[in-house]
């Protein structure tokens, strides 16, 4: 099947094109300024500028931080010439391990495809529906199935190989890639994980690892060194000290960090993580939220209610999620990405980086929760961790369509989220990536009645009655 597109019309190429358009704007600029600018922009598009850098206080951060996606956009496009290969990895797939290598170059399938619904017009239901045309099943997720129909359609930059690490944790998401693979006619790299967490189960993964970099080797035609290993190592490492640091700042009342920066993040964990870019992200991210929390610049306003979104965020509009909350005094204190953990690591040798970096990828996000050997257990724990150390009022479930692992645990999630913690859950079922099957106006319907009906009455103390006696007969 062949797509008849025009050259660069594909999601990689049209969305770098708007970003570099975005790029151009200067690092400050008035609100007046970002009125004239969203005046002249198509919906879709308005939303997106209007999400990133309706907030003041954060603006400079979500300039500098689109400048930095657009040049990895751009270096993967330019990577043939520079003798580099592009490898697309999933979200859940750390890429210090493939910018450990110099001839390597990820683009994370998520990231691309979600900017490309954010700034493109027809938000990339284009190649959600090619993809559809072709016989895919329309169980498959939107967040890659998306970058995946436009890479199908062609006349785009044609990944190199694939990395995986999804089997047994995300089923749709390890299908639509290994699709891809075969479809493409590209190898196929995947990082199998154990489903429990024993050490001897560990020792299995670390070695199935250290085989991926081993095949990533020859792939890439290096050796992979054990001085840049170091370099990559220690920026995860400095950067993962700022991402705890945010954790931190995310406990005050009300929450000097902006809900935008919980976007921020996901994306700079997905495609940045180990690059200098990632560490300078972080600490504008820091910076900007110490100088929130000291009333330097626009305070935070008066805090309603803070949220813990329990899994993945609806990512199709920007201003209507995060910014439409931060708007109402809504604080988005994190979701199911931000549950990361770094363990200690010694640098001293490459095989005891290579065991930090197993023990990374083991307990990232998804992979640790739903390829777990009890995916409810777990994904339920970490939950709960999260809500009481950051004191979350509720928790917001952003169902989406392919993920069926998590909608057979729901029910169990939400009652036990309600026995353990005493704190509801909102069922919302809609698309990570699709506005078509919740629009954002229905999302804000469902958000305002759960929180002026749910959860504000659940934070008013209650009022019980006196009770009365009645006199007794004599």
């Amino acid at each position: 099947m062949e797509a008849r597109v025009r050259e660069g019309e594909n999601a990689l190429e049209r969305t770098l094109g708007i970003l570099d358009l975005i790029n151009k704007l200067p690092e400050t600029f008035s609100d007046d300024e970002l009125e004239g600018i969203t005046d002249s922009l198509h919906p879709g598009l308005r939303n997106t500028v209007l999400g990133l850098f309706g907030m003041k206080d954060a603006r400079s951060t979500e300039v500098f931080f689109i400048r930095k996606i657009a040049a990895i956009f751009k270096q993967a496009c330019e990577a043939r010439e520079a003798g580099k290969k592009v490898v697309y990895i999933p979200f859940t797939f750390p890429p210090e391990i493939i910018f450990a290598f110099e001839n390597l170059i990820p683009l994370s399938t998520e990231v691309v495809g979600g900017l490309t619904v954010n700034v493109c017009t027809g938000q990339g239901e284009r190649y959600w529906d090619f993809a559809m045309s072709m016989g895919l099943p329309d169980s498959l997720c939107s967040a890659n199935t998306i970058t995946v129909g436009s890479l199908c359609m062609g006349n785009t930059l044609r990944p190199d190989a694939i990395v995986s690490n999804s089997v047994g944790s995300c089923d749709p998401n390890a299908k639509i890639h290994a699709f891809a693979a075969d479809y493409l006619g590209i190898p196929q790299f995947i990082l199998e994980k154990p489903t429990g967490a024993s050490a001897v189960e560990r020792s299995k993964y670390l070695q199935y690892l250290t085989a991926l970099i081993e095949d990533l080797e020859e792939f890439a035609g290096e050796r992979l060194r054990e001085d840049r290993l170091r370099e990559v190592m220690q920026r995860v490492y400095r950067a993962a000290e700022l991402y705890h640091e945010i954790w931190e700042l995310k406990k005050a009342r009300p929450c000097p960090v902006p809900n935008i920066f919980n976007l921020t993040f996901i994306a700079t964990r997905a495609q940045l993580w180990g690059r200098e870019e990632a560490v300078d992200i972080m600490r504008r991210m820091v910076e900007v939220s110490k100088e929130r929390m000291k009333g330097a610049g626009a305070a935070p306003q008066r805090e309603t209610v803070r949220v813990y979104i329990s899994y993945i965020p609806f990512l199709f509009d920007f201003q209507g999620l995060y910014g439409w909350m931060e708007q109402r005094g809504i604080s988005i204190l994190g979701d199911a990405i931000w549950i990361q953990f770094f363990p200690p690591a010694d640098m001293s040798s490459k095989e005891s980086m290579l065991e930090a970096l197993a023990e990374i990828a083991f307990e990232f996000p998804m992979t640790r929760q739903m390829g777990a050997e009890s995916m409810s257990m777990r994904w339920l724990e970490d939950i709960c961790r999260a809500v009481e150390d950051l004191g979350a009022d509720c928790c917001v479930y952003c169902g989406h369509h392919a993920c069926k692992h998590a909608e057979g645990t729901l029910s169990h999630f939400r009652r036990e989220m309600m026995k353990r913690m005493k704190k509801p859950t909102l069922v919302l079922k809609g698309d990570a990536f699709d506005q078509r099957a919740l629009p954002m106006e229905l999302v804000h319907q469902e958000l305002e009645l759960f929180v002026d009906k749910v959860v504000a009455r659940k934070r008013s103390p209650s009022v019980r009655r006196k009770r009365v006696e009645k006199p007794q007969a004599e």
